[in-house]
């Protein structure tokens, strides 16, 4: 558990920085978010190949904060650009490695899952996705195709998450639609905030929600287990 306090005060201190416009200890604190939450994971199941879709999710949200950390001071409009989609190619890939996990989960068990039984369930989710980018689309520019690709697979996380219901714990199923739902709140801050219109306290709340979102997600996986 050390590790998930060090994670739990790192992001603490990185949402301190953030609101203090302290550079050098919000990037120093971002940047070890990913790699706490990796090793506390590894420290509580140590089968990396049987869970490397989650390591990979891991790896790939740290280079998307990586890459997302420095755009904000950027002078120069196709760099700011370019870090970004490479920053959403990042977090666009850990979300189809918690997807295959998630999948993974309830594909060989001999009970329907959720979403199979009652499709309909799936309605919240296209109206989110739906409102959101119909909101978005006049200022998306030439990122009309990326953040409708994003939006499509963040939205398909959750689903994911959602179709565990019943199937794992249900301890393990709260914690995990949970931090996914954050993870769309976070997104969708991001995309509200760059193409839409920026709001006070965006930061607070997009990184906020991503940490919290993050833990979330990794501490129900070990719940499925009953290692935590």
């Amino acid at each position: 558990m050390v590790f998930a306090i060090l994670y739990i005060l790192d992001g603490i201190l990185n949402i301190l920085a953030e609101n203090r416009a302290n550079n050098i200890l919000l990037y120093s604190t971002k940047i070890l978010l990913m790699p706490l939450l990796a090793i506390y994971f590894f420290q509580q199941i140590k089968n990396i190949k049987q869970y490397r879709s989650i390591y990979f999710a891991l790896f790939f949200s740290w280079i998307g904060d990586i890459l997302l950390m420095f755009p904000r001071n950027e002078s120069n409009p196709s760099t700011v650009k370019l870090l970004f989609v490479f920053g959403l190619v990042a977090f666009l890939i850990a979300h189809l490695n918690y997807i295959i996990h998630f999948v993974k989960e309830v594909k060989d068990k001999n009970k329907a899952t959720v979403i199979i039984e009652k499709p309909y369930l799936i309605l919240p989710f296209v109206v989110y996705g739906f409102l959101m980018l119909y909101f978005l689309f006049p200022g998306l520019g030439t990122m009309k195709l990326p953040v409708i690709i994003y939006t499509l697979i963040i939205l398909l996380m959750a689903m994911a998450a959602f179709n565990r219901k019943n199937i794992v714990q249900t301890t393990s199923f709260e914690f995990v639609f949970i931090g996914a739902v954050l993870f769309v709140i976070s997104d969708s801050c991001i995309a509200i905030n760059v193409f839409y219109k920026p709001f006070n306290f965006a930061r607070f709340v997009i990184m906020s929600t991503y940490i919290v979102a993050q833990f979330l997600i990794i501490f129900g996986i070990l719940k499925s287990k009953e290692i935590s």
